[in-house]
C-alpha cells in the first residue's frame, strides 16, 4: 500500500524542524569530576551554575588537588592592555614548566590577538605562586571583552612532559577562576 505523497513530505518537514530547532542547539548542563554542575553554553563557553559551586570551589583551592589561575589585574596603556594573572599550585607535584597562551576576543565574539607571557610558570613546588603578565598591543583594554586561556600543551609536570602526545592535557590539570575584571575562562 502506498502513502499518499503529501504525508511523506509533511514528515520530511516535521524532522526537519525537529533538528533545527534551538533546543537542538540548546546549552547542555552536566557534572564535573569534583561533581560541580557545569553549564556548557552553546557559543562554546562554560560556567559554574550557581554560588554554592563556587563556594565548593574555593574550600577545593583550600584542600589542594589542583594548580589554579586567577586575573588580579588589568592595566590600561594607551592603545594597549596589559594583564597580570597569579598561578597557585595545589597539585602533589612540581610545576616545572607550564606556557599558557591567552587569546584576547572583542565584544562581537571575533578574536583579536594570542599571546604568552615573557616566561613561563616554572619551579613552582607544591603550595608556591607565580605572577605573570601579559600584553595585548594595538587594542585598548576597553575594547576586549573576554580573555580567554588556551594553548598550554607545553609542560613538565607530574607525569606529564614534552613527550606526553595529548593535546589538552596540562590546561586540563589548571582551573581558571571568574573575576571581576573582565570574563576570563578557558
Amino acid at each position: 500500500m502506498k502513502r499518499p505523497i503529501w504525508l511523506m513530505a509533511g514528515s520530511v518537514l516535521l524532522v526537519t524542524g525537529v533538528a533545527l530547532s534551538p533546543a537542538a542547539h540548546a546549552d547542555l548542563e552536566l557534572k564535573g569530576p569534583d561533581d560541580r554542575r557545569i553549564l556548557l553554553k552553546d557559543d562554546g563557553t562554560w560556567r559554574y551554575m550557581d554560588a554554592k559551586d563556587n563556594d565548593q570551589a574555593k574550600d577545593k583551592i583550600k584542600d589542594g588537588g589542583e594548580a589554579v589561575l586567577f586575573l588580579e589585574r588589568k592595566i590600561e596603556a594607551g592603545n594597549n592592555c596589559r594583564f597580570v594573572v597569579r598561578l597557585v599550585n595545589n597539585e602533589p607535584y612540581e610545576i616545572r614548566s607550564l606556557v599558557l597562551h591567552y587569546s584576547a576576543y572583542r565584544a562581537n565574539g571575533l578574536l583579536y590577538d594570542t599571546v604568552s607571557s615573557r616566561s613561563s610558570f616554572a619551579a613552582m613546588r607544591p603550595g608556591n605562586e607565580l605572577r605573570r603578565e601579559f600584553e595585548f598591543t594595538g587594542i585598548a583594554c576597553p575594547d576586549i571583552a573576554r580573555v580567554q586561556v588556551v594553548g598550554g600543551d607545553q609542560c613538565d609536570m607530574g607525569d606529564l612532559n614534552k613527550f606526553s602526545r595529548v593535546k589538552g592535557l596540562c590546561l586540563a590539570r589548571v582551573r581558571v577562576v571568574e573575576s571581576d575584571l573582565m570574563r576570563f575562562d578557558k
